[in-house]
């Protein structure tokens, strides 16, 4: 992976390398974007943007770029970053680590004792704490999860919580982080843990979550048979059970709606409070879609569509130089890498005609852009950037 070179002690210190252009100062605006998704509906939708949309995404400039530490025996790669509080919090090789939003400095960097027996942890941020899910990497047949909260200030360890299974999804909702997993020699099995301690609160076997949350319910399939239910994030219990396949990809951001892919690729809308199916679009399925609640935004090869999000009937379709990436929606903006290390799709997200070049942004591989009061911040290799007017 790529490593930028250092400009000076004091960058060095810092890990920050300048970009020779002035800052210019905007009005505090708030940035939250507190897990992958946005938020616990997995949305990748954030409905406060204001200050980067149609007229101003030209003028969008990369302010900063941190070169993220490497390890030399590692398990874990950089990963998206959640953003809260005025930090950009960042998974890497060596652990995770916080940069103050505005300028890329460091704040604090929390670091593996052993690396390379540390798996890409899933990030999100609830009542000032940092929770980090992960697995062990060394044994393939039994890997044991661990979940840590860190204060999301001082960067400080404030639980661990150890579970056998390994962790292969996050979300947090209503104060309790829920993960899921199976390996070999693990039931598949969904647990749900208080954020403020780490207790556990409830756990489902013979089960498997996508990490996806509607007002209070998390979406899960029973593994080994055809079930689906939607179970309260604070207690575990099942509100709701139907006999169909579905894969959660995202919530609606009112959370009364699910968006699944069905087991013939066909993308589903499921009522959050009753399981009913509220129309299916066939051929339609894909793990990579945005929505914000008007509009559900898939990608689909060299190009991205847009469903009504009320009926599931095509909107718009266009094509793009490469196959699209994560969909992120934002300031009236759409937002889609494309592979190839061609620059962004930019599209208006009403419409899709193209809102911008993206030339300036230039070419975002492996991994979703973030844009949050008034910054965007993308992953590029081993390196993260961030982005204004």
């Amino acid at each position: 992976m790529p490593v930028l070179p250092a400009l000076g002690v004091a960058l060095v210190a810092a890990g920050v390398l300048a970009v020779p252009v002035p800052v210019p100062v905007q009005a505090a605006v708030a940035a939250e974007w507190t897990q992958p998704g946005y938020g616990a509906g997995d949305t990748y939708y954030n409905p406060g943007e204001s200050v980067i949309n149609a007229g101003s995404i030209n003028a969008v400039r990369r302010r900063w770029t941190v070169a993220l530490p490497e390890a030399r025996e590692r398990c874990a790669r950089a990963a998206t970053p959640v953003v809260a509080g005025g930090r950009v919090f960042v998974a890497q090789e060596t652990g995770v680590s916080a940069y103050q939003a505005g300028t890329g400095r460091l704040s604090w960097r929390f670091t593996w004792s052993s690396p390379e027996d540390e798996s890409t942890p899933y990030l999100a941020v609830s009542a000032g704490l940092l929770i980090v899910a992960n697995q062990g990497c060394q044994s393939q047949s039994d890997p044991d999860g661990t979940v840590r909260a860190l204060d999301t200030v001082s960067g400080r360890l404030v639980w661990t919580k150890r579970v056998s299974a390994p962790v292969e999804s996050l979300v947090v909702d209503r104060g309790i982080a829920v993960v899921s997993g199976e390996s070999m020699s693990d039931t598949p099995t969904v647990i749900g843990l208080a954020v403020s301690d780490g207790t556990q609160r409830w756990q489902l076997a013979d089960h498997s979550s996508a990490g996806v949350s509607a007002g209070g319910r998390v979406l899960v399939s029973r593994v080994g048979a055809v079930g689906t239910s939607a179970l309260s994030v604070t207690t575990g219990a099942a509100l709701w059970t139907r006999k169909v396949a579905l894969a959660g990809q995202a919530a609606s951001p009112a959370g009364d709606s699910f968006f699944a892919s069905g087991s013939r690729n066909e993308m589903v809308c499921v009522d959050a409070a009753t399981g009913a199916v509220r129309w299916t679009a066939a051929r339609k399925g894909s793990p990579l879609i945005a929505t914000d609640g008007r509009r559900v935004y898939r990608a689909m090869a060299k190009g991205i569509e847009a469903l009504d999000a009320g009926t599931g009937a095509r909107r718009w379709a266009v094509s793009l130089p490469g196959n699209a990436g994560q969909p992120v929606r934002a300031g009236g903006l759409l937002y889609a890498t494309v592979d190839g290390g061609r620059p962004l799709g930019i599209l208006h997200a009403a419409s899709g005609a193209r809102a911008s070049a993206g030339t300036q942004i230039g070419a975002v591989i492996g991994g979703n852009v973030i844009v949050t009061g008034g910054r965007l911040y993308a992953i590029k290799g081993n390196t993260l950037s961030g982005y204004a007017r």
